[in-house]
């Protein structure tokens, strides 16, 4: 034969020996995020004892799950137990809910067979628990209602030639992607009903007991509701009923005599029309209610359980006049095509609303407008809204029952409650106060009740001569009562810190100031009616325009003689509080920039500071250089020996820090041991991945995203302390899935609640036990950002408007997870207002609005804020609530024109030296590259960047950062946040002198496959090689 055919295949085959080598090297490389994206699962953290004396128990972080039974039963149990109380009973006439437990119910609408179970992405609920039985139709029969199958027909018919598991990153979202949109709204007519199935109503006449009506809008992490669209709805918004919503409505009014609508959205509904239809019996907002959501669900539908929930955000009749959403969506730089593409810059938002933001803007202009003042009423054309929920075309006058459905806080119970405000202690030193407030059942049925404590600050001539704004109402505490039986009361103290009715002022005294005048604390059923009862007791009636009278019985007032410039001007560090993001650099007010461009919104003259959209600005001067990611240069040649890095005298490792203060001098002596190349490696590879530091004995361990659990690992992965579980069994779905613990419903339902101990108890278990269970010390979230208005998709992920409820749930959140060892990486910080455009907008507005709205509900979580008045006298709970967060996730978009981990002034200046914060800061996804500011974000305490491979910056190098005096002492703070982090969280968990971990790999399909090819195309060159060798010599004899 030819040898050159053999040399040819030699060739090809060696080829492909390089290639599956160099393949396998790269797998190996990022072999966490091959685990992420295809559910494997390729080394594990295990635990060799030591012959040494050391009798510590190393595990200091206890599981409450010791089997794959007992934590899916566990997670089952307290899923279904949370859902029950994230569900606002908004409408409820004739007490037509609940139903019989076995009523026989008509269920109508295409979300009726395909709802929202959670976000499509980003906390995705776990389709595999799902399909194991736990669909809406299953909840509903296993519960005991007996459902209409000819209508079930019809969208059965609809969805079999669908596919059922939408594309996720790791996870796959439970839904079918055809109708998980944003630009629509996916709805079937009649006439496709009956297309589907001609007989789709003949059993209307048999399941007569209900039609329960299902409306929903899908949303998760990259879903923006786009403003531009205007399908056909009452409103002209997508948020609005859609003409084939309210054509299914309609069918069931015409043959049902109850009509049931749930809420299966996360993103605000504009349902006035539903508010106001005298057909309609009942409204039930139940948001995404996860995996076995339905079950409760069913639970509140039939009784078992009296609804508890609470809107955390106003519902307006028509959103196009919240002034928050007239800068919104992309709003390109009018020169954003002159910057390189890895500068990331795209576009900016300008929040004129300034503090007025969700309930605030619309209680306190309807507040003004009772008392007469500042001209509130007035509204020019396109700024509010008309009686039919339309925007008015026309000037006209505002009215707040035309603007508003449900006011924040707002929610119904089966049961009827009397609160009575007890008594109020203020301490002389003005930082807090004791509330107390008795709540009473005065109903038939079981139920909780959630006390809303609201305060009232003056606005004063002093306020409106410097730009201090006022919201009339705004949350300051909340708390809920146990269950209550009929006539059973319960007392309750609530513990306010009053540094939360303090205002920014940041033109004149630059600081928090307290304003001379009258102040207000009052109890009340919601927001609205909190406010109306600070105007009973002001002595203001129907007759001033008042919408209903109030109870001057809830209400205490005190005064104060004198402005107060000094009580909040230093923070609990003794760090001065003062101006930092109103000049310079790192300013978040666009004004610093282009000077007198941004009007903002004030309450002393509501119409003629209407905010808008600021479209066509050009991002010149200093503003041009800061976007471009590059701005503070590398020095080069100094002296740097005065900063220790790769020590090697010491003998320490961090196990023999665990569970040390951030002060304790070892931290120092630790990362000393520590090289730049270590602390590179680290921050570049953190995409899912904590890094292993060897010169401190750290063996490095997986992470995964949050905050509903783990996104891409299962139960039958789990362990308790470092023995895996053997009864996965019990977790199986079939035989190649595995049920997993993003159970819980979305973070938003939770805060719906208006629970903290039920928060704690979801940090505890939902990402706590999930962190123990499946040895990932990190698992990122809670959520952290507040909603600014109903069209950012991801709202579902964050909490609420209002920084004190969302504040107050995350930090429960917090505790509860870090009392399980989790390194919790709030996300993201800060100021991530929409999904649009997201890396890259720069988002603007005044420091007023940042530190009283997004930074105060951050500040809570971070200082451990809002503690259960419960957790006061209960000795189990005395070691909580003193450690804030550990661990932070920055946001993708700009702090004003710079990167967020760069932002020094959010992420040193106030949340390390204000607030005290030393734990772990990653960025998003950026990886090393130019769109973090890389080398300004280790100045201003970045610890690592979201990502992997090999970073593109010339300058990543330790020869480079060493010679800069500055970055090299930032390095060095960074490496001491990391070491104090992981030695506070579980990632020690197992390890003390007396053992250590270390990692092993496992065997995965995809490490098989590269082995075996390999294996197949090494022997196929050897013996290509061979053969060729044999017919080149038996050639050459033939030639002689």
């Amino acid at each position: 034969m030819n040898p050159k055919l053999f040399r040819g295949l030699t060739v090809v085959s060696g080829f492909l020996l390089a290639t599956s080598v160099r393949a396998s090297s790269l797998r190996e490389k990022y072999a966490t995020q091959l685990d992420q994206t295809l559910g494997t699962k390729s080394s594990e953290t295990r635990y060799e004892k030591l012959d040494q004396a050391d009798q510590s128990d190393p595990w200091n972080f206890k599981g409450k799950f010791k089997t794959a039974k007992e934590a899916v039963e566990g997670y089952k149990e307290f899923s279904i137990r949370e859902a029950q109380e994230t569900f606002a009973l908004l409408k409820n006439e004739n007490d037509a809910l609940p139903l019989s437990k076995n009523a026989k119910i008509t269920r109508m609408g295409l979300r009726s067979y395909a709802p929202v179970y959670g976000n499509s992405a980003g906390s995705i609920p776990d389709k595999n628990t799902i399909d194991n039985g736990n669909k809406i139709f299953e909840a509903f029969k296993a519960r005991g209602f007996d459902l209409n199958p000819s209508r079930f027909k019809a969208y059965e018919n609809y969805f079999k030639d669908k596919t059922w598991g939408g594309r996720g990153f790791g996870a796959t979202p439970a839904e079918y992607s055809d109708v998980t949109v944003t630009d629509s709204v996916p709805e079937l007519s009649l006439a496709e009903l009956k297309a589907l199935n001609p007989d789709f109503n003949k059993d209307y006449g048999t399941y007569s007991d209900a039609a329960v009506v299902v409306v929903g809008r899908p949303g998760g992490e990259s879903k923006t509701f786009d403003v531009g669209k205007n399908p056909e709805t009452t409103t002209g918004n997508i948020r609005g009923l859609s003409d084939k919503e309210k054509e299914i409505i309609k069918e069931a009014e015409d043959h049902f005599s109850k009509v049931i609508v749930l809420v299966n959205s996360t993103t605000t509904r504009e349902i006035e029309e539903l508010k106001n239809d005298p057909k309609i019996s009942s409204i039930l907002w139940i948001g995404y209610p996860g995996s076995y959501g339905f079950l409760a669900v069913a639970d509140v539908l039939n009784g078992t359980v009296s609804p508890s929930a609470y809107l955390g955000d106003i519902y307006t009749a028509n959103n196009k006049v919240n002034p928050a959403r007239q800068s919104f969506g992309n709003v390109p730089w009018a020169n954003a095509t002159d910057f390189e593409s890895a500068e990331n810059v795209n576009s900016y938002l300008v929040e004129a609303e300034g503090i007025y933001q969700g309930y605030r803007y619309y209680e306190t202009r309807y507040n003004d407008i009772v008392n007469g003042r500042y001209n509130a009423a007035t509204a020019k054309a396109g700024t509010y809204t008309t009686a039919d929920s339309k925007v008015a075309t026309v000037d006209g006058n505002w009215n707040y029952d035309y603007e508003v459905t449900y006011p924040f806080g707002y929610g119904l119970s089966y049961t009827t409650f009397e609160q009575t405000l007890d008594d109020v202690k203020i301490d002389g030193n003005k930082k807090n106060a004791l509330v107390t407030v008795t709540v009473k059942n005065t109903g038939k049925k079981n139920g909780k009740k959630a006390v809303q404590l609201y305060a009232q600050t003056p606005y004063t001539e002093y306020d409106r001569t410097n730009g201090v704004e006022k919201s009339a109402i705004q949350l300051v505490d909340f708390e809920k009562t146990k269950e209550l039986k009929p006539n059973e009361s319960q007392t309750i103290t609530l513990h306010v810190d009053r540094s939360n009715i303090a205002s920014y002022d940041y033109k004149k005294a630059k600081t928090w100031i307290l304003d001379a005048g009258q102040y207000a604390f009052a109890i009340g059923d919601n927001s609205h009616d909190a406010l109306n009862n600070i105007l009973a007791k002001q002595g203001k009636t129907k007759a001033n325009g008042r919408d209903y009278n109030g109870d001057a019985s809830k209400v205490y007032n005190w005064n104060w003689t004198e402005f107060d410039n000094a009580t909040f001007a230093y923070s609990e560090t003794g760090k001065e509080i003062t101006n930092q993001l109103s000049e310079g650099d790192y300013a978040r007010d666009l004004n610093a920039f282009k000077p007198n461009t941004v009007t903002y919104l004030s309450r002393s003259d509501f119409n003629g500071t209407f905010p808008k959209s600021y479209e066509g600005l050009t991002a010149d001067g200093r503003l041009n250089t800061l976007l471009k990611n590059d701005f503070i240069a590398l020095k080069t040649g100094e002296d740097t020996s005065e900063v220790k890095f790769g020590d090697t005298t010491s003998a320490l490792t961090l196990a023999d820090l665990k569970g040390a203060s951030f002060d304790d001098p070892r931290f120092d002596e630790l990362a000393n041991k520590v090289t730049i190349d270590e602390f590179l490696d680290f921050a570049a590879n953190a995409f899912h991945n904590i890094q292993k530091i060897e010169s401190v004995g750290y063996a490095g361990n997986s992470a995964d995203d949050g905050p509903g659990g783990s996104d891409t690992h299962y139960f039958n992965e789990g362990s308790y302390q470092g023995e895996k579980f053997t009864d996965t069994d019990a977790a199986k779905v079939d035989e190649k899935k595995y049920r997993g613990t993003r159970t819980a419903p979305t973070p938003q339902n939770l805060a719906y609640s208006f629970n903290k101990e039920l928060a704690y108890e979801n940090g505890e278990i939902i990402i706590g036990e999930t962190s123990l269970i499946l040895n990932l010390p990190i698992v990122i979230g809670p959520g952290g950002n507040l909603h600014r208005h109903g069209y950012n998709g991801r709202g579902g992920e964050y909490y609420s408007e209002d920084p004190i409820l969302s504040g107050f749930t995350g930090s429960a959140v917090v505790q509860g997870a870090q009392s399980k060892g989790c390194l919790v990486n709030i996300k993201h910080a800060a100021f991530n207002d929409q999904e649009r455009n997201r890396s890259g907008v720069a988002v603007f507005e005044n420091e007023q609005k940042a530190r009283e709205l997004e930074l105060r509900n951050l500040n809570a979580r971070f200082t451990a804020k809002g503690k259960p008045a419960s957790f006061y006298d209960d000795e189990t709970k005395k070691d909580t609530y003193k450690l804030g967060a550990l661990g932070v996730r920055t946001s993708y978009n700009r702090i004003g024109a710079v990167a967020s981990s760069a932002n020094y002034a959010v992420q040193q200046t106030i949340r390390r030296e204000e607030w005290g914060f030393t734990g772990y800061s990653v960025t998003d996804f950026t990886g090393v590259s130019l769109k973090a500011a890389p080398k300004e974000s280790i100045l201003a305490g970045t610890c690592a960047f979201c990502g992997f491979g090999k970073p593109n910056l010339a300058y990543w190098n330790s020869e480079s950062l060493s010679q800069d005096k500055d970055r090299a002492k930032a390095i060095h703070t960074n490496i001491k946040y990391i070491l104090f982090s992981l030695a506070n969280s579980n990632a020690l968990n197992g390890v003390n002198s007396n053992y250590k971990a270390y990692t092993v790999k496992l065997d995965t399909w995809w490490r098989s496959a590269y082995k075996a090819a390999i294996i197949t195309t090494g022997v196929l060159t050897g013996a290509f090689a061979v053969l060729t060798a044999v017919f080149t010599f038996v050639k050459k004899k033939e030639e002689k």
